[in-house]
């Protein structure tokens, strides 16, 4: 019989770090998750390569209390604070972070990552420690599992996580970055071509198989039309789908890492003996909620729930986790992604979270809280919602 044991260790007000899952399908395969909240290095000097150097050393200490290694890394998330609208700044600030990004990992881990990676420029107000530079994300697994190459492979399933697209691609000899100010066509352009035709070529339907997607919609380089952008992309997304619609979330970003482009997807996609649960409702464009179900073991992917209260959004989470056949939220929930609403006035976004995070606490008081990240952007959703959350939760 299958067996979901989630271990939240040093739980704190908001989150624990790391938050552990020990699963033991019908089959009696064993796999370890490990998911440290979002790390940032500001115990360091102010400058790209310390607080690089320090996040690696907070990231080691939660893969450790997992027992797990930097090779078993298969997932990572980097979010730079936006250093300002500028170009040219953010291009001189991406290119002095990959500079020091794998060689400091190399260096820790004795080997390459194999994990994917998909960043962004966030927001000029950065993370809920002011100082910090960037907040980084990491996922491992270990165990009865093979990951490289953007995949989990279990042996009966496939979980493909593969690393976010834009339409950066080469033709001939030639690097094509953008293709001209319509986005519609830039989301359609990475959903066939950067994902489709090579899923396709390795026998997964793409369109009948995503379970989960975010979506990253750039804005820094025109404001005014943030969210005319947005809705553009959110329409490819809901006629590409259809009936087969993912979880997720669309939200405004300052800059992709391709700062020639606009939108940048990020995919969950899975096959093999794995049964996809969809919730029959849509809500911003997503399906509220989806699930896998494989080998006895249900994981359930929540799309982001917005609103302006932290508690009121729990419970909402807590209601999606219920219909997909969970105990709850504070049973099975293994990570939230926390997301606060910025706008250019410094005071009134700090003043957002501190509203936030209080009632955040409340809800999860007597009880151990998930992992989470949080970071400021441009919105979630849809425009004027002031916070939202995405959760991850599993059980047997």
């Amino acid at each position: 019989m299958a067996e979901v044991n989630i271990i939240r260790h040093r739980p704190g007000a908001v989150f624990c770090n790391p938050c552990e899952v020990i699963t033991v399908d019908d089959d009696g395969k064993v796999v370890r998750l490990v998911e440290p909240s979002g790390n940032v290095g500001t115990q360091y000097a102010n400058n790209i390569g310390a607080e690089w150097f320090g996040t690696v050393e907070n990231l080691n200490a939660g893969l450790a209390q997992g027992k797990v290694h930097w090779s078993d890394v298969y997932k990572t998330d980097v979010m730079w604070t936006t250093p300002s609208a500028d170009r040219d700044e953010c291009d001189a600030f991406k290119n002095d972070f990959n500079g020091v990004y794998g060689a400091m990992i190399n260096s820790a881990t004795g080997g390459p990552l194999r994990s994917n990676r998909m960043a962004r420029f966030t927001h000029q107000e950065g993370f809920p420690d002011p100082k910090a530079l960037f907040e980084v994300q990491i996922k491992a697994a270990a165990g009865d599992v093979e990951i490289g190459g953007g995949k989990l492979d279990f042996g009966s399933w496939v979980d493909h996580q593969p690393s976010g697209a834009s339409v950066m691609h080469k033709k001939g000899d030639e690097m094509i970055t953008t293709l001209g100010p319509d986005v519609g066509k830039e989301m359609e352009f990475v959903l066939e071509e950067q994902y489709a035709r090579p899923f396709a070529e390795a026998g997964v339907d793409f369109r009948k198989q995503t379970v989960f997607m975010e979506i990253l919609v750039g804005v820094d380089d025109a404001p005014d039309q943030a969210w005319e952008r947005i809705e553009a992309v959110r329409k490819v997304f809901e006629d590409y789908y259809g009936d087969d619609r993912p979880a997720g979330l669309i939200y405004p970003v300052s800059r992709i890492p391709n700062l020639d482009g606009v939108v940048e997807p990020q995919p969950r996609v899975v096959s093999g003996d794995v049964e996809i649960l969809r919730s029959g409702t849509l809500e911003h464009g997503f399906s509220t909620w989806n699930a896998i179900r494989h080998g006895g073991i249900t994981e359930v992917m929540v799309s982001a729930v917005g609103g302006d209260d932290g508690a009121a959004i729990l419970d909402g989470v807590d209601a999606r986790v219920k219909e997909a056949g969970g105990a709850g939220l504070k049973q099975n929930g293994i990570f939230n992604n926390a997301y606060i609403a910025a706008g250019s006035d410094s005071k009134a976004n700090r003043d957002s979270l501190a509203s936030f995070n209080p009632p955040f606490t409340k809800w999860y008081e007597g009880t151990a809280p998930s992992g989470r990240t949080a970071q400021y952007v441009g919105g979630i959703q849809q425009q004027g919602i002031a916070y939202g959350v995405s959760n991850r939760s599993i059980f047997a």
